[in-house]
């Protein structure tokens, strides 16, 4: 799926994927977030060894082929993302790298509410309220 045909699909969840050995730590990320659609599908955003931000289609409810052994990976909520409905997207902002690469990618939201993912040495997520602006 492509970032530009994202525009006007609804998100009906967001879900963090988390390597378990790491998860005791409460400063971990997500190794991934994988956004569920309303009308069908869903989308994993993870952070390439590479450092650029991989986007690849979403097999929910079941795990990436990456994430090996399964039974060391879970999907888990984003604590910020829990409670919120996030609704159609509205647009979608890219960031490239010097070399043209993707990097981050901004999810912005009818109702004013913004998910960034940004990749680096580990994933980055971070929402925006449309009450907190």
């Amino acid at each position: 799926m492509r970032l530009d045909s994202l525009t006007d699909c609804t998100v009906v969840a967001v879900k963090g994927i988390y390597y378990l050995p790491e998860e005791s730590d409460p400063t971990v990320s997500p190794e991934a977030i994988e956004l569920i659609f309303k009308e069908s599908g869903s989308l994993d955003l993870t952070s390439g060894t590479d450092w650029t931000l991989r986007i690849e289609k979403g097999d929910w409810p079941e795990l990436p082929k990456w994430c090996y052994p399964p039974d060391e990976w879970a999907y888990r909520d984003i604590s910020a993302l829990s409670s919120e409905v996030l609704g159609k997207i509205h647009a979608v902002r890219k960031q490239v790298n010097g070399y043209g690469d993707l990097v981050q990618v901004e999810l912005q939201f009818e109702g004013g509410s913004r998910i960034v993912a940004a990749s680096g040495e580990s994933l980055t997520v971070t929402f925006t309220s449309a009450d907190k602006g």
